[in-house]
């Protein structure tokens, strides 16, 4: 014995309906340009990467004749590390297509393109000529990784601003709901 089911009663959402079937009452949030936002996750990813394989580079090949850290590696280990696990949190709600997530993304990453050209002669006296110079030498592993991480970080911050500034208020998707 086959009973049909009971019709949905009034007041009540309908089971995968919300609001009772009827259209959301709250109008959608503008999100950001999809293709822009997705070209800034990927920037993103290859920024982390290669501020990882810095970090990574004065691990293996930067321990002194006494096979202890110096201070500059210790630094370059451990800002190399945290700013590519904190690219990655603004990258993923861009990738996401939110707009704070993408203005996030993108502060960060102008910090991160400018930030090696002040540090160093800031912290340790270096002349701002022998700093340029190891930045875009591409001569050892890690002026190659960190000179990729400002170009990516700048190409970041530039696809995130787009992201943020030109929004969607239309779903990404061509498929009706019913």
């Amino acid at each position: 014995m086959n009973t049909p089911p009971d019709p949905p009663r009034p007041g009540f959402p309908q089971y995968g309906a919300p609001w009772g079937g009827a259209p959301s009452p709250l109008p959608a949030p503008p999100r950001a340009n999809a293709s822009a936002a997705v070209i800034a996750g990927i920037l993103a990813l290859l920024t982390a990467a290669m501020l990882a394989w810095f970090a990574l580079h004065n691990v293996v090949y930067a321990i002194g004749p006494t096979g202890g850290w110096s201070s500059v590696v210790l630094l370059n280990v451990a800002g190399g590390l945290i700013s590519a696990v904190v690219v990655l949190v603004p990258a993923g709600f861009t990738f996401a297509r939110r707009i704070p997530g993408a203005w996030t993304l993108c502060a960060l990453c102008a910090l991160y393109s400018v930030t090696p050209f002040v540090m160093a002669p800031l912290l340790f006296g270096t002349a701002f000529d022998v700093q340029l110079t190891f930045l875009f030498a591409f001569d050892e592993g890690d002026s190659i990784a960190i000179a990729l991480a400002i170009i990516f970080a700048a190409l970041t911050a530039i696809m995130a601003a787009i992201a943020g500034s030109t929004r969607s208020h239309r779903p990404t998707t061509t498929h009706e709901m019913p």
